[in-house]
């Protein structure tokens, strides 16, 4: 049986959505970040690199969303994977979660961990201030990828819930995400997918918490004026 060792709310969100859109026979093991759970020994035994998500299998343990992506794509071929029908599409999508996992996610590492980067703490505000400042231009990018129903053609991929993992993530350090409509829209037609809601309850996450806080959308909201000057006014 498969073993998906997650963090709530962490990336990997996308392959518990993917073995749920499979209807796979697997057992979802908590390692909660937020607690350290990542960095135990028991888990540290799993993945040396203490990070999540880990797929245990028959075979070994596969870490790293990509490779579990590809992994779950091959063994099942279902939805909210990587598709197999289409090289072009599966080549478009490995494309976007390559650029999820070492761009996207690397900035928001420098806003949440300046630990991983530097031990000097007096760095760490510049390396906020710097990751914010890339997650902005990013967060432009995602909401020009966001022209379709799905990121890539030919139905709903692994891309299109990593892209509503990191609106949740855009959310909590403070950016006005009702100034994304197209990709808060992407969002919404993630969280309507039965196997995500089942990933979600499971996490114990609601899906309030991937869509505008109430007033953002009011263009004579505060917080939405402040966005319109400088998108990273309410960043402090």
């Amino acid at each position: 049986m498969l073993k998906l060792y997650y963090s709530p709310g962490a990336c990997s969100l996308v392959p518990h959505i993917a073995l749920e859109e499979a209807r796979a026979n697997f057992v979802a093991l908590r390692i909660p970040i937020a607690e350290g759970g990542h960095l135990k020994p028991e888990y540290v035994a799993i993945n040396p690199h203490a990070r999540l998500p880990a797929l245990g299998t028959t075979d070994g343990t596969i870490t790293e969303n990509i490779a579990v992506m590809n992994f779950l794509a091959d063994r099942f071929g279902a939805a909210g994977s990587v598709p197999r029908d289409d090289p072009y599409a599966a080549a478009r999508c490995n494309e976007l979660l390559g650029w999820f996992s070492s761009s996207v996610h690397i900035a928001f590492a420098q806003v949440w961990r300046g630990g991983r980067f530097t031990d000097d703490q007096k760095l760490w505000p510049a390396l906020e201030a710097g990751g914010r400042k890339v997650l902005r231009q990013q967060f432009d990018e995602i909401e020009a990828l966001c022209v379709d129903e799905w990121l890539v053609r030919g139905g709903f991929s692994a891309s299109d819930s990593y892209a509503l993992t990191f609106l949740r993530w855009a959310r909590r350090i403070g950016f006005d995400i009702a100034a994304y409509p197209k990709w808060v829209a992407l969002a919404g037609r993630v969280l309507d997918r039965p196997a995500v809601k089942r990933a979600l309850d499971r996490e114990g996450l609601g899906a309030e918490e991937f869509q505008p806080e109430p007033g953002d959308d009011d263009a004579t909201s505060p917080a939405r004026a402040l966005h319109l000057a400088d998108p990273g006014a309410r960043l402090g």
